[in-house]
C-alpha cells in the first residue's frame, strides 16, 4: 500500500441537505395525504366506492410533489480539515455570566447560538451562497423555519463530530 497515494486520495465526508423553500406546499401535501387516507377508508366501506375521489387527491399529490421538488434548496455540506474545524470553535467561545460559563455551552465548550450556523455556512459548498443569500435564509425575515435551520446546523454538525461508519 502507497500511503502518500492514500493520503492523496482522501476526501473529507459530504451531505446534501434539502430545504423546501415552500413549507406551504409541504402542509397542503399533508393536508392531503390524509384527506386521501381518508377517501380510500370510505371507498372500502362503499359498494360503490368513491375512486375518482381518490384518483384526483393523487394527481393533486404528485403535482404537489413536482411544486415541492421545484421549490427546494438543496445545500452540499462539506466536513472541514480537524486544523479548520478547531479554529471555528476557538472564534465561538462559550458565554461567561457572572464568571459561570452558560450552561447551554457547558456541554459543548462554545457558543452554541453562534457556532452552529458559522459551521453550517462554512461547510456549504454547493450551490455558493453569499451573506445576502443567508441573510434572506436565516435572518429576522427568514425564508427558512427553525426546524429546518435546525436540520441544516445538525447535518453540519455530524459531518464534522460523527465517526464514519465503515462497512467492514
Amino acid at each position: 500500500m502507497d500511503v502518500k497515494e492514500l493520503i492523496k486520495g482522501a476526501r473529507l465526508p459530504e451531505t446534501q441537505v434539502p430545504l423546501c423553500l415552500r413549507t406551504d406546499l409541504v402542509a397542503e401535501y399533508e393536508q392531503t395525504q390524509r384527506e386521501r387516507a381518508k377517501a380510500q377508508e370510505d371507498a372500502g366501506q362503499s359498494l360503490a366506492g368513491s375512486g375518482r375521489s381518490v384518483q384526483a387527491l393523487d394527481e393533486r399529490l404528485s403535482d404537489l410533489r413536482t411544486e415541492m421538488r421545484e421549490s427546494t434548496l438543496t445545500l452540499t455540506l462539506r466536513a472541514l480539515p480537524s486544523a479548520r474545524y478547531q479554529a471555528l470553535v476557538d472564534e465561538h467561545p462559550p458565554r461567561v455570566v457572572d464568571e459561570k460559563v452558560d450552561r447551554r455551552d457547558r456541554v459543548f465548550g462554545f457558543n452554541v447560538d453562534t457556532l452552529f450556523l458559522a459551521l453550517a455556512k462554512v461547510c456549504a459548498v454547493e450551490p455558493q451562497l453569499d451573506a445576502e443569500d443567508w441573510e434572506a435564509l436565516l435572518g429576522d425575515d427568514g425564508k427558512l423555519t427553525d426546524a429546518q435551520v435546525g436540520t441544516l446546523t445538525d447535518a453540519a454538525w455530524k459531518l464534522n463530530r460523527k465517526d464514519v461508519d465503515l462497512p467492514f
